[in-house]
């Protein structure tokens, strides 16, 4: 072995182990998927939030939610109430299990995401 192979070996256990340590106390148990069954039954329980970039019709969305834009949603001066579930939804439901991941490392629990997002639930209703 030369040494630019040790020093590439050495470089990226050290990373890993940073990236490991970084992660270690990360608990996700309270972000929970919901079926659109589910969610639909449920979501009249806590604060429906849409997590949507952009809205482009205000009737475009599902009746009763609030709209905040990723970036507000995750800054401090948010008005969601930490007592209560979170049911989140975004167009295809990865940017809202993102956003869930983000709410809980803020101290969020019962935060619920709707599977395949808004296309799911607007595909059947």
């Amino acid at each position: 072995m030369n040494f630019w192979s040790i020093a590439i070996s050495i470089t990226a256990g050290l990373g890993l182990g940073l990236v490991m340590i970084y992660f270690k106390d990360r608990d996700f148990s309270n972000v929970f998927v919901l079926s659109l069954k589910d969610f639909t039954e449920n979501m009249r329980k806590g604060q429906l939030i849409d997590v949507r970039k952009k809205i482009i019709d205000e009737n475009d969305k599902i009746k009763g939610a609030r709209h905040f834009t990723p970036s507000k949603i995750t800054s401090k001066n948010v008005n969601i109430r930490k007592d209560l579930s979170v049911y989140l939804y975004c167009e295809n439901g990865k940017l809202s299990k993102r956003i869930a991941k983000r709410l809980s490392k803020k101290g969020f629990s019962n935060i619920y995401v709707l599977s395949e997002g808004y296309k799911n639930y607007k595909a059947n209703h």
